[in-house]
């Protein structure tokens, strides 16, 4: 069900922005006891750092074990690819590969060794509770998609034990946006369905993102905090969750965000218990997402103007229908619509002007002088120069 909400997502986009190939990635998700456990988490941290290609996960976890004694842990992901989204009725395919990479578990300090495995094959084995994992089961024998299983076995001693573990994965992306997910709603699976102290942390670097509003059924915002510099803006949830006319945003909320290098946001609280997952969406076309930008200033900050419609219309014109578009404009005008695709890019701006008018949008923040404008761009730059030249004879 999972990759078909990422599908649905996909055509809402077709539809509202331009066509976006989507590519579908494996997800993180939290460890969960395969054959079952009366252990307790006391502690969680999860350390999410975005980078050109994916995600970097950490995650560290305090359990609390009643006894010393060997364990079966791991976490269910599904396949990569389109997986049964595309699949033709009755048809039995192969599973497509993971893109998850350097996976790395240690016990306590230990580095203990990891494996991969399908979930059906496990199952037919007997190392799994089937109990444990009926969900995942459900979609095994629906053939929606195949899962894996990343496994270890724990060597717990009585009382604390610390596991650890990190690994990278791709998420699933298109055009516009790299889409990462992360399951918690496992947490039910540990013995009192709650994390004690729990504590998570995205690391965008300069990236635009947006995150959840909540983790909870009764719509409760999420207590995000800047950890060093950056703006956020929270959207919050405008008509009910089971409202089918309503769109995602006016259902779930949105919580967008574009810090400093170096900066990162996170989430703490005591005895978590969540109702629905993580994700972090990495926005990067923001043109692409104007049908679901609010108008006018949101908490201080704007999403977009009327240029941003123009610059958004023009990128993929003829340069004589830019021109011709674009002639009447004044100066001032030109001069905006001309910069916009360095905004984008993070250009900052010596003019003083240029400077303050885009740093009322959420979107920009300057990360220096020599940057990449998206070549879609090039035609946009190269008319108004004409414009204006033409201007001054």
């Amino acid at each position: 069900m999972k990759k078909i909400f990422l599908a649905i997502i996909f055509c809402f986009l077709s539809i509202f922005a331009f066509a976006n190939d989507w590519e579908f990635g494996s997800e993180g998700e939290h460890i969960i006891p395969l054959k079952g456990s009366n252990m307790s988490i006391k502690k969680e941290k999860i350390t999410l750092k975005l980078t050109p290609d994916g995600m970097l996960v950490n995650v560290k976890f305090v359990f609390d074990s009643p006894n010393a004694e060997n364990k079966i842990i791991g976490f269910i992901t599904p396949e990569s690819g389109n997986g049964g989204y595309y699949e033709e009725e009755n048809v039995i395919r192969k599973p497509e590969p993971l893109k998850i990479k350097n996976f790395k578990t240690t016990i306590n300090g230990k580095e203990v060794k990891s494996n991969v495995e399908l979930l059906s094959k496990l199952l037919s084995k007997g190392v799994l509770d089937n109990n444990i994992v009926t969900e995942y089961v459900k979609e095994e024998k629906e053939k929606e998609y195949y899962n894996y299983v990343y496994y270890f076995n724990a060597d717990f001693k009585q009382g604390e034990n610390i596991v650890e573990h990190s690994y990278f994965y791709t998420g699933s992306y298109g055009v516009y946006e790299r889409e990462f997910g992360y399951v918690v709603t496992t947490i039910s699976k540990w013995k009192n369905q709650t994390v004690e102290d729990f504590e998570i942390e995205v690391q965008p670097g300069a990236y635009f993102v947006r995150l959840p509003y909540t983790f909870w059924n009764d719509a409760k915002k999420i207590d995000w905090k800047i950890v060093g510099k950056g703006k956020m803006v929270s959207l919050a949830p405008t008509k009910p969750a089971n409202d089918e006319d309503a769109s995602d945003i006016e259902k779930f909320g949105r919580v967008y965000i574009k810090l400093d290098n170096n900066s990162s946001i996170r989430y703490k609280t005591k005895k978590f218990s969540p109702n629905s997952n993580f994700y972090a969406t990495r926005i990067d076309n923001v043109l692409g997402f104007d049908y679901e930008f609010p108008e006018g200033k949101v908490q201080g900050y704007k999403f977009k103007d009327d240029y941003f419609g123009t610059v958004r219309n023009e990128m993929y014109s003829n340069y004589s229908d830019i021109v011709v578009s674009l002639k009447s404009l004044n100066d001032k005008d030109l001069d905006i619509i001309r910069n916009y695709p360095y905004a984008l890019a993070g250009y900052d701006f010596a003019r003083k002007d240029l400077k303050d008018y885009f740093s009322q949008f959420i979107w920009y923040s300057p990360i220096g002088k020599n940057v990449k404008i998206d070549p879609n761009f090039n035609n946009i730059v190269k008319a108004i120069d004409e414009i204006k030249a033409k201007r001054k004879k």
